[in-house]
């Protein structure tokens, strides 16, 4: 039996049960399977949510160390005074 076989088996069993159930049974079974599922939904989006934030971090780290290594401003970051002062090179307050 395949696997597609033995889900549609299940599927067919549980729903069998489900109908054997009176009114107020169902109503509590579709609850608390829709809670459930929600719980799952939520903790799959929590979980999908921190691996990208995750992400974000590693790559900005890397851009840091990337632009650490380098000198330079990145390519948002304005020239400050004082590096405009080093790239135009060494001056003397003695002029």
């Amino acid at each position: 039996m395949s696997d597609a076989d033995e889900s549609h088996n299940s599927y067919q069993e549980t729903r069998r049960a489900f109908d054997g159930l009176d009114v107020e049974e169902r109503a509590r079974f579709l609850v608390e399977a829709t809670a459930s599922t929600l719980a799952r939904g939520v903790l799959q989006a929590g979980e999908t949510l921190a691996e990208g934030v995750e992400e974000a971090i590693r790559r900005g780290r890397r851009r840091s160390s990337t632009r650490s290594r380098t000198g330079g401003p990145g390519a948002a970051e304005p020239q400050t005074s004082q590096r405009q002062a080093s790239d135009d090179g060494p001056h003397s307050s003695e002029e």
